[in-house]
């Protein structure tokens, strides 16, 4: 059995509220195109967080975990 692994994308930063829709479709577009460069993975759980700063600094990340 392969061991478990786990790939962390992030995006982020200081934007507007109007801007916060590309950053999603942009992580959206890294984690399908990781996904498509590893067929043969069995994704075994996948954890979002999401937070928000001072001045609209937005921090998005999602972690797959694996195998």
């Amino acid at each position: 059995m392969k061991p478990m692994q786990v790939k962390i994308f992030y995006d982020g930063g200081h934007i507007p509220s109007e801007r916060f829709e590309s950053i999603i479709t942009n992580l959206s577009d890294k984690v399908n195109h990781w996904l498509n460069d590893h067929p043969d993975i069995e994704v075994l759980n996948i954890l979002q967080s999401e937070s928000q700063g001072s001045e609209n600094a937005w921090n998005i990340t999602l972690s797959i975990f694996y195998r």
